[in-house]
């Protein structure tokens, strides 16, 4: 009773904020609007829809053939379960939670085996480690590509560890009808929702963020400490990553924390898997594992920065012009509606069967 009484109070002035600086308010959101129509859907939403069919359809099964001696001698864990942790690390960050969600619910696997399977498929993938990342903040895809590799190393480490510790398996299935058209309408559906339960939430932390941080700043002010420019957005990053974006000064002693934070994915991503996992596992291991394994993908980014140091320096050396424009901004709305439309259109059929 007392915590939501504490939560209740706390919303109320966050509310006051939020109508005492109203213009504030607007101009995060509106960004945020653009980063989820620019950055987000175009890079994720293919890659989310594409994994949910391959689990639906049982493809999943014939694409991890070719990988069976990894998965059995080096990774301790079934063959058919090797392309799902290999497509989470490289589609993005919820794509790992809705497969895992989709096998448990489908009864390919146990909730034991998707909560520690979690841990490790869990990636943010090259497409906004380079494209935005990369070229945006060092004006260099090597660096945008060290972030990633470093971020899928740190996974195979703990995916390494936890399968050793426990046992991984993979549930009989039965024969069953082939994958159908309805089916492939519904996996567009399931994926068009969790998009934009993503994007919904990725405004909604950008809209707090930039409330918050103005009694914030006061607060720290009045302490004497000040943070630079870069600080606040590395410090804002850790709440919601695509802020990272924000960054101006593409030092590369800010690759090795960059990488860091891209590995840990942010509160806002975390809340997300919450979200498309639904109750379906637990992720008391995956919240244990997260802080670790950025760990890892810190010092693993410093030695590859270390590696290639000098042919990272060559590349920023040459200015680019690097724009982030909004040509994705029709495409992006065009498939909000689709996703709308569809979903109008089930819901009135089915009032018509009632």
């Amino acid at each position: 009773m007392k915590r939501s009484f504490i939560f209740q109070i706390l919303l109320l002035i966050f509310c006051a904020l939020l109508i005492l600086f109203t213009d504030i308010g607007t101009a995060a959101a509106k960004e945020a609007v653009g980063r989820c129509l620019n950055i987000i859907i175009p890079s994720l939403f293919v890659f989310m829809a594409v994994s949910t069919i391959i689990v639906k359809s049982g493809a999943y099964r014939i694409l991890s053939i070719p990988f069976y001696p990894l998965a059995k001698y080096v990774f301790k864990m079934p063959y058919e379960l090797f392309s799902v942790m290999f497509i989470s690390n490289i589609a993005g960050f919820p794509v790992g939670a809705s497969m895992l969600t989709q096998l448990v619910r489908d009864k390919k696997i146990t909730a034991k085996t998707a909560s520690v399977m979690q841990c490790y498929c869990y990636g943010g993938g090259p497409s906004f480690s380079l494209g935005v990342i990369g070229m945006v903040i060092f004006n260099d895809k090597l660096t945008g590509l060290i972030i990633f590799l470093s971020s899928v190393l740190a996974n195979l480490t703990i995916a390494l560890i936890l399968n050793r510790v426990y046992n991984i398996k993979a549930l009989s299935e039965k024969e069953k009808a082939g994958f159908s058209a309805s089916d492939f309408i519904e996996c567009i559906e399931l994926s068009g929702r969790s998009m934009l339960m993503i994007c919904a939430l990725i405004i909604t932390f950008a809209v707090a963020l930039e409330i918050l941080t103005i009694p914030l700043s006061s607060v720290l002010e009045h302490m004497g400490v000040y943070l630079s420019e870069d600080a606040a957005v590395l410090i804002r990053s850790v709440m919601e990553i695509s802020s990272v974006s924000a960054l101006k000064n593409g030092s590369l002693v800010y690759l090795p924390i960059i990488s860091a934070i891209f590995c840990y994915g942010g509160i806002c991503i975390l809340v997300q898997v919450i979200c498309t996992v639904r109750n379906s596992y637990s992720l008391s291991l995956f919240f244990i594992t997260r802080l670790p394994c950025a760990m890892l993908d810190f010092l693993y980014s410093k030695g590859l920065v270390y590696l290639f140091a000098d042919k990272i320096k060559e590349c920023m050396a040459y200015e680019q012009n690097v724009v982030v424009n909004l040509n994705n901004f029709l495409p992006s709305f065009c498939l909000i509606l689709m996703i709308f439309s569809l979903t109008f259109s089930k819901g009135v059929a089915f009032f018509k069967k009632i």
